[in-house]
């Protein structure tokens, strides 16, 4: 019973204190929430002597206005909840004069509202009707300001919101325009806005969206571009709305608004771009030793590439020579991707390597650069070779060559073709060229001629027809001689007087005569010229001395893109024959023999000459021999072991020998010598053809020394006695090694 008693008590006391603790809690309270607004947020009017409020009746701790829309209502400034209201007309243009009017200290316009507020919504349209009656006649003004605030917030309640673009630097950066228009299609200001692209770009603060208000014009937002592709602008505004606030007298407040949606905008971005390199090559010939140029000219790939401001892109160039005529039709282009260290591997798979270098920089479009060829990066300038042939320029924009920032922008190399054709140009090699008369000494009526050694021309001379894409005219396929008289046909005695000065051919006049000229084939080779030969037409040339005088050969070509004009000199003692009317004294002759005529390489040989004839105090003989060359080449065209050296004659001896210096050749092949008897003015008074029987040398290679085996000895042969002697021996001292053994155990 106790214990049931204890725990009676025990549950009586916590019953209690549970009653105590609930009288104890406060009840959730409202009274707190709301509060009477600043006298200059109202107009005050009296309806059956009770002091009522008309415009901002009541604020909240966060400073939100509320107008009433219960008239006649007690106002107990308790929330009880809210509610949003559907959007209307009248609610959209409520909205924008509560927002508008927020911060207004105007009683009157803040009684206006409240007015326009009761007319849309009080729940009590009755009892309003009499209340407004009041106010109206207690405030004539008004009903005129409320009407003139509801066109206002007709006029500028903000119904569209528009973006647009403007680029700024190509597709890689621009701006956003922003522009919000009120119902009268003025813009309005103020109004609360948020641009979001969707694609690779954003704005300047790094970010995809950006908010703002609207002005009286556009708003510009700068944006930039973060990849390629399309972009998509959207605009939404802020559209305030109105939320129904249940109390003991009811309220209408500003909702928080939503978002509204306007007109966006889609547009094409692009971060990178493609930069683009043309060329002129300058000279379009170049000259044997002349030096090569190239203008570079930077540009872009199209109309959506955009260079960068003054961002400085470094152009590589090589340049590659000695091209023949099929590589013209034979282009090469770099393949998609391809960067400029794989076309050049390319290019040297095909047989091209780079013979010059160029450098060249930019910081935009349109800009030009003179570039000279150097034979390495920094190094010496290059110069055209002595070979005939083509060249060509390959130019690119290098990513890993450029800076950091400008990696960010050229994504890929870009490279020039091979060959193109303004980056193509010619060089054109020299011709050489050796020629000698056959006769030095003639009388009249002797048959003159000449044989000339032509090297230089390309092998295909003669083929090339010439390319108009590339500029390049077609080979002249021909050359000439030209034969000259020169002296006093009235006086031969004079003829002396005229004797050729200068390397220029003269003029013609009454001491000077072309006596005729023909065609010949512009290649390598040797040319006969006179003696019944015949010319490049198939017409057989023959000329005849009719007359004393100097009669003097010139062979001349004039040049085409390939080849280097060449004119044998008008003064070449090589190249005239001293023509009398009689043989008086005897003229001069030579005969050689080299001595001797098969060598070893580097064993030394020589010429000899048998000297006949009348010679001038002053006479000498000259003495040349060229290199070893193949029996299949061209002789005298290539350099000299011994060159003119000169050797005195008596001239007083009818009949002589002379001797030439010693030479040797590091190199097998033939050596062809040539000897000539020289005046003492220089003319040469008599010589031979190059090969003439007698005047080659033949250098062999050294035999190559023949390694003697070691002799073995002859098997079967019979052992001498000494032999046997020592076999004996070797057994006898065995045998008594093993008898000293066995004893010894």
């Amino acid at each position: 019973m106790k214990a049931v008693l204890r725990n009676r008590v025990v549950a009586l006391i916590a019953l209690m204190a549970a009653v105590l603790m609930a009288v104890g809690s406060p009840v959730t309270a409202h009274a707190a929430d709301l509060k009477l607004a600043e006298p200059d947020q109202y107009l005050t009017y009296r309806v059956d002597g009770e002091q009522l409020f008309i415009g901002v009746v009541a604020v909240d701790p966060r400073g939100s206005h509320y107008y009433c829309i219960e008239a006649g209502v007690p106002v107990d400034y308790v929330v009880t909840g809210t509610s949003s209201m559907d959007d209307t007309e009248d609610a959209r243009r409520l909205a924008w004069l509560m927002e508008h009017y927020r911060e207004s200290v105007d009683r009157e316009a803040q009684a206006a509202i409240g007015v326009l507020t009761h007319d849309r919504y009080d729940q009590h349209p009755e009892v309003w009707r009499r209340h407004r009656e009041v106010i109206v006649k207690a405030y004539p003004q008004l009903e005129a300001r409320a009407q003139a605030l509801w066109k206002e917030a007709s006029d500028r309640l903000p119904v569209s919101a528009a973006a647009s673009v403007r680029m700024v630097e190509g597709l890689r950066r621009g701006v956003v325009d922003i522009e919000v228009k009120e119902a009268s299609g003025a813009p309005a200001t103020g109004e609360r806005y948020t641009v979001t692209l969707e694609g690779p770009a954003v704005f300047d603060n790094g970010q995809a969206s950006i908010s703002g208000a609207s002005g009286t014009g556009v708003v510009s937002h700068a944006w930039r571009a973060t990849g390629s592709g399309e972009v998509k602008a959207t605009v939404t505004y802020l559209r305030q709305g109105l939320e129904h606030v249940a109390s003991g007298q009811d309220f209408i407040r500003l909702s928080g608004g939503r978002q509204v949606g306007g007109r966006g905008v889609n547009f094409s971005v692009r971060k990178e771009f493609v930069p683009s390199l043309s060329t002129e090559v300058k000279p379009k010939v170049a000259d044997a030793g002349g030096m090569v140029d190239d203008v570079v000219r930077s540009g872009v790939r199209g109309a959506e590439d955009h260079w960068v401001p003054d961002l400085e892109l470094v152009a590589s160039g090589w340049y590659f020579d000695r091209l023949d005529a099929a590589a013209l039709s034979q282009p090469m282009a770099p393949l998609a991707r391809e960067s400029a260290s794989q076309f050049l591997r390319r290019l040297q798979d095909h047989g091209h390597r780079p013979a010059a270098y160029g450098t060249a920089r930019f910081t935009g479009p349109g800009q030009q650069a003179e570039v000279r060829a150097v034979t390495k990066p920094g190094g010496e300038p290059y110069r055209a070779p002595e070979s005939s042939g083509f060249g060509t320029w390959v130019w690119a924009f290098e990513r890993e060559r450029q800076s950091e920032r400008a990696k960010g922008f050229v994504t890929a190399d870009v490279v020039t073709g091979f060959p193109d054709a303004t980056e193509t140009n010619t060089h054109r090699g020299p011709l050489h060229v050796t020629s000698t008369v056959t006769e030095h000494s003639a009388t009249v009526g002797s048959e003159l001629s000449d044989t000339v050694t032509v090297s230089g021309f390309p092998d295909d001379h003669g083929l090339f027809s010439g390319d108009e894409k590339f500029g390049f005219m077609a080979d002249v396929p021909l050359a000439q001689m030209r034969v000259w008289w020169a002296g006093d046909e009235g006086d031969a005695a004079q003829n002396e007087r005229y004797r050729p000065q200068g390397a220029e051919e003269p003029k013609e006049d009454e001491h000077h005569r072309l006596i005729g000229q023909w065609d010949y084939p512009a290649k390598n080779g040797v040319i006969k010229v006179g003696a019944g030969a015949k010319d490049a037409h198939g017409n057989p040339v023959s000329i005849k001395a009719d007359r004393p005088g100097w009669y003097v050969f010139v062979w001349s070509f004039t040049g085409d893109d390939r080849v280097m004009p060449a004119t044998s000199a008008y003064d070449d003692a090589w190249e005239r024959t001293r023509v009398e009317q009689v043989v008086s004294p005897r003229a001069p002759s030579i005969t050689t023999k080299v001595d001797p005529a098969t060598v070893k390489v580097d064993e030394e040989f020589r010429d000899t000459a048998i000297v006949k004839g009348d010679l001038e105090d002053g006479a000498h003989v000259e003495f040349t021999a060229y290199e070893a060359v193949d029996k299949d080449e061209t002789p005298g065209t290539g350099p000299k072991l011994l060159d003119r050296d000169r050797v005195a004659v008596d001239h007083k001896k009818a009949e002589q020998e002379v001797v030439s210096s010693k030479v040797k050749s590091s190199k097998p092949g033939l050596v062809y010598w040539k000897a000539s008897v020289i005046g003492p003015h220089g003319d040469v008074l008599a010589t031979h053809a190059l090969g003439v029987p007698g005047e080659v040398v033949t250098v062999e290679e050294p035999a190559k020394p023949v390694l003697e085996r070691p002799k073995l000895a002859h098997t079967g042969s019979a052992m001498t006695p000494l032999t046997v002697i020592g076999i004996a021996a070797v057994v006898t001292g065995g045998c008594m090694l093993a008898v000293i053994r066995r004893r010894s155990k």
